[in-house]
């Protein structure tokens, strides 16, 4: 009785790519496919498609993967090879020179984890012959005491265990330099080829040119059509071992395609390479976003506040006016729900309102709207004026106005972002603060570390009342994607700011209440150092989970305080995300 993965494999043989992803014919049923093995040939399938750079197996072997992961890779090489065929040959004549960059890339460095691990080899082995050797030298002297023979067998096997482990990856580093170099060069073969086409093209466009024109000045040449010498000497955008490939895979995981989702993106994919293009969707002209949350925090020592809960509402409306200015703002209704609460608890408000477009070449936003100085490390909060910000590469951004507790602020700063790293400098002005004018100055350098993003700010403050000082902010943080269930970032920042560095700081600890414009006059505070850790966890789309710890001591009367802060929060819309 034929099996159905030879069933499957004979249906494949006749799914060619002109049909590849509408081959009805190609569909197993969905509890044989589940329960089938992959057979031996899919995993040769996937290198090839892998070799030719349609999927990327990140160095792996394909039976590394499992079978879910597997589909992934296939729908991906599926995605990528229907993409391909919509392109032209100078297309793909870009993805080969890009893959073959790749390839040379992991060929170098293939090569050197190669020579380490042969040298870590040379070097187990010479470790495990030289512990084998005490041990046989012992026993053929007599020695059978248990205390000398035992240390020496168990290093022996130490020796032995870390030899097997260098061999395997020595072994596995040879075979990866060895596939990573024979891709390079079917890919650089390839490469010639479609050029090699692109020229026969152009030859084959010219010679049709003159023969044409020949004919037309009244010589027995007949007209040739640049499209039959094109199709005569013309590469393929996609291989045909590569589109087979393709094809008998799809066979195989069509179930496990169709259940992932991919057929229906598949069809919708098609659609839009058709002639008959479909209308945009309108964007609503009107959206409203809004968030829930609710927030508890405690502190502990002598500069704190009473610990709280509260729930908190915000709705931000944004109304498209003409395609480019927008008339937003922000509604804000928040409840203490244990502690102490402000003026404002219990009252719906509309916070922030502002208009907000582009004037020429400048980002400008003018009304009441939310400022973030220096990461918030200066200030955070509401903001009454105006914002403008142009320029590339380098971003200025301008501030003019006031907040509650400064008449006139003035700011303006500058960001630099290259690949490998980014520097911000700004200057502050506040007048006045406690009656005393405060001007802050801000450097800021920012890199990737590995995974991490490193930032170094200098800040610097004169206040004639709160007293000059120098202080900076470390941070060390990783951000993911926060709509992805699962998705987890944090930060760990070190703080060290006298009181005229800052007027209203971002954090939830008690930056605030170490300050000396907490009290204006005695005792007197001077600002604060100490650290402070947090993360963000998206526990599901919209709703995420948040937590901080701060740890800091007053620069002047070296108090401590220690806060928690935690924090659900759901968000929520009028329409639907891009």
């Amino acid at each position: 009785m034929m099996t159905v993965a030879k069933k499957s494999l004979i249906q494949a043989q006749h799914c060619r790519m002109g049909a590849l992803f509408a081959a009805a014919v190609c569909v197993l049923p969905a509890q044989a496919a589940a329960a089938e093995a992959v057979p031996a040939w899919a995993y040769e399938a996937l290198e090839r498609l892998d070799a030719e750079g349609y999927i990327d197996l990140a160095g792996k072997a394909p039976q590394e993967y499992s079978r879910e992961e597997l589909v992934r890779f296939v729908a991906q090489g599926l995605h990528q090879i229907d993409r391909i065929q919509q392109g032209t040959r100078a297309d793909e004549y870009g993805r080969l020179t890009s893959l073959a960059m790749r390839d040379e890339v992991h060929v170098k460095l293939y090569r050197e984890q190669e020579r380490l691990a042969k040298k870590a080899l040379s070097d187990a082995q010479a470790e495990a012959e030289h512990a084998e050797e005490r041990l046989v030298r012992e026993s053929l002297r007599g020695t059978n005491r248990l205390e000398v023979m035992r240390p020496l067998q168990e290093k022996a096997a130490e020796a032995r265990l870390h030899l097997q482990a260098a061999a395997r990856d020595y072994a596995l580093a040879k075979m990866r330099r060895e596939k990573r170099e024979l891709a390079f060069a079917k890919v650089e073969e390839r490469k010639k080829a479609i050029f090699d086409g692109m020229a026969a093209d152009e030859r084959g466009a010219g010679a049709a040119g003159a023969r044409n024109a020949t004919g037309a000045a009244g010589m027995s040449a007949a007209p040739v059509a640049v499209g039959a010498v094109a199709s005569a000497s013309a590469e393929p955008l996609v291989a045909g071992d590569a589109m087979d490939a393709a094809a008998r895979l799809r066979a195989v995981f069509v179930e496990d395609l169709a259940r992932m989702g991919y057929t229906d993106e598949e069809n919708a994919d098609q659609q839009l390479y058709s002639s008959v293009l479909l209308p945009a969707k309108p964007e609503p002209r009107f959206k409203v976003d809004a968030e829930v949350r609710g927030d508890v925090s405690r502190s502990w020592g002598v500069e704190r506040a009473r610990s709280r809960a509260r729930l908190r509402l915000r709705v931000f409306p944004d109304y498209n006016i003409d395609g480019n200015w927008h008339a937003a703002g922000m509604l804000e209704y928040e409840k203490v729900v244990r502690g102490d609460g402000g003026s404002d608890d219990g009252r719906l408000r509309l916070d922030r309102y502002y208009l907000t477009g582009r004037s020429g070449v400048v980002d400008t936003t003018v009304g009441v709207f939310s400022a973030n100085f220096a990461e918030g490390n200066v200030y955070d909060s509401k903001f009454k004026g105006v914002r403008l910000s142009a320029g590339d590469p380098i971003k200025y951004t301008a501030y003019y106005g006031g907040i509650d507790r400064a008449k006139t602020v003035a700011a303006i700063s500058a960001s630099y972002d290259t690949p490998t790293y980014g520097v911000d400098m700004g200057m502050y002005r506040f007048d006045k603060i406690n009656d005393a004018a405060r001007n802050i100055y801000m450097a800021n350098y920012r890199m990737p570390v590995g995974q991490f993003d490193f930032g170094a700010m200098l800040l610097h403050g004169v206040d004639e009342a709160a007293g000059n000082g120098t202080g900076y902010v470390l941070t060390l943080a990783k951000n993911e994607s926060g709509w992805r269930p699962g998705a987890m970032s944090y930060w760990l920042k070190y703080y060290r700011q006298p009181s005229a560095t800052y007027v209203s700081h971002t954090m939830n600890g008690m930056a605030d209440y170490m300050s000396y414009d907490a009290t204006g006059i005695g005792p007197r505070r001077g600002g604060f150092r100490g650290w402070g850790a947090g993360l963000l966890y998206t526990l599901q789309k919209d709703l995420m989970f948040g937590l901080e710890y701060y740890d800091l001591f007053d620069l002047d009367t070296a108090q401590r305080s220690r806060t928690v802060w935690a924090s659900l929060t759901g968000y929520f819309r009028n329409y639907e995300e891009e």
